[in-house]
């Protein structure tokens, strides 16, 4: 489904209009499909209690290492499909209620890593640092307390809360008094209770269309719980937070390992919270650039300044203030990956080259060229062989199994014209000879390929696909 501002209003409206888990369940299942599809089966509200609850932790997420280059360890929490699928319908309304600070590049509907580079290109000093262990260094409590503030504001008593209206024009018949009448509102429905003991059923106020409500209802009307919105951030908070062990400094300023409930790395829910986290941070921290005439802008835990002159020297104002304000929102720099580039040398911004103009590494086109020259002089399944050397020895320590090499050149295609642009030269040549060469595959080498990579299902899919 395509979505356009008007279906935004319509999920923010929802959201601010939640009073209840059976609200937010509604406002989830009118997100879904803008999410999946028009065919999306709605979710129920067994779901989102079992998910919101953390005492089977264990069943909602898959946990796995991936290594890094530097030979550490990271670890991703995989939701389960159902939790996953909350999570990513969640993750989408969250977006639509809040908007990201001018800063934020990461995770942001319509900015990407090219937008983020470009802020800083022509700079004679690029100023990168990283945040340590940036997911789940936000403990669970937090993520609450960021729901209770705009633009959530899931802090107020809800309507499920007794009150009281003046004299509505009842039927005569039912009415005995014009004193104020107690009102309960619950799920859009009036439960009226007049000074001598009648409760009635109103679908509306202003009509005369009054429901006798038995003595059981009565009973249960009025058993109508408190409750608060306070509730909801709880909810979602819950949905979004696992327990895990992290790092943590002591008093004395080293770190240990506790248990915490955390962000995990994994979730869908976990980079646009990140966002809101940050929100205080990043306001901060564009008011000190703005201070030193710098500029600024955060990738997720990627934080980049540039200038024209140099304010980064140890013990510069600059870098104690802010040392100062990365410890006050409770994060940590990671010292390792902190660095100035200077004029003279390339300089990189998330990846990218930001010396003249936002541009990928030299190396991304010879690589691209190099596989693309194999496929052209050996045929695919022997060029599949040089590619899968290449390639394990580049990405194998975040990566497993074995990528079908069409399909990475045809990603690194699509990242290549949106570095450089759809009517750039170069990709235009490089798209070319791609386009060329799939298009003279042998459809029984390119079957036994899949097959060999991906499996015998996979391999079907291929099959049905091309012969459709």
């Amino acid at each position: 489904m395509k979505l356009d501002q008007a279906h935004i209003d319509q999920i923010r409206t929802a959201f601010e209009q939640m009073q209840s888990r059976e609200d937010l369940l509604h406002v989830l299942n009118k997100a879904k499909p803008l999410v999946y599809g028009d065919k999306a089966v709605p979710f129920e509200l067994k779901q989102l209690t079992w998910y919101a609850n953390p005492k089977p932790g264990k069943k909602r997420y898959a946990e796995f290492k991936i290594k890094k280059k530097s030979g550490a360890e990271r670890s991703i929490h995989a939701p389960v499909k159902g939790l996953k699928s909350l999570q990513k319908t969640l993750s989408f309304v969250l977006e639509c209620v809040y908007e990201p600070h001018n800063a934020a590049m990461g995770f942001v509907r319509d900015r990407s890593i090219v937008d983020n580079a470009k802020l800083h290109v022509g700079s004679k000093y690029v100023y990168n640092i990283d945040l340590k262990d940036f997911f789940p260094s936000i403990d669970q409590a937090r993520v609450w307390k960021c729901f209770q503030l705009k633009p959530f504001n899931l802090n107020k008593a809800s309507s499920l809360e007794p009150q009281y209206m003046k004299w509505v024009d009842f039927k005569k018949e039912h009415l005995k008094t014009e004193e104020p009448v107690r009102v309960y509102i619950n799920n859009g429905k009036f439960f009226i209770n007049t000074p001598n003991g009648t409760i009635f059923l109103a679908n509306d106020f202003g009509t005369d269309k009054y429901d006798i409500i038995n003595k059981e209802k009565l009973i249960l009307t009025n058993k109508i719980p408190s409750q608060s919105r306070l509730d909801l951030a709880n909810i979602i908070a819950s949905l979004c937070c696992t327990q895990m062990e992290v790092e943590r400094k002591t008093e004395t300023g080293e770190w240990e390992k506790v248990k915490r409930n955390v962000l995990p790395q994994g979730a869908p829910t976990s980079p646009v919270i990140t966002n809101i986290i940050c929100q205080k941070l990043d306001h901060r921290l564009s008011g000190v650039a703005k201070r030193f005439g710098l500029k600024y802008s955060r990738y997720a835990d990627d934080i980049t300044f540039s200038s024209m002159h140099n304010v980064y020297q140890a013990d510069s104002d600059f870098l104690k203030e802010l040392h100062r304000i990365i410890a006050e929102q409770n994060f940590h720099i990671k010292e390792s990956k902190t660095r100035l580039q200077k004029d003279g040398y390339r300089k990189e911004v998330t990846g990218l080259l930001v010396n003249e103009k936002v541009n990928v590494q030299q190396r991304y086109i010879k690589q691209l060229r190099m596989w693309l020259y194999y496929w052209e002089r050996y045929g695919y399944e022997r060029a599949t062989g040089f590619f899968l050397q290449q390639y394990i020895a580049d990405k194998g320590h975040v990566k497993n199994g074995k990528p079908d090499m069409a399909n990475v050149i045809s990603g690194k295609l699509d990242y290549l014209k949106m570095v450089k642009g759809a009517d750039n030269e170069l990709y235009l040549k490089l798209k070319d000879r791609f386009a060329a060469l799939v298009g003279n595959i042998n459809p029984i080498d390119e079957l036994l390929n899949v097959w060999e990579t991906h499996g015998i299902n996979e391999a079907m899919d291929y099959y049905k696909n091309r012969n459709n």
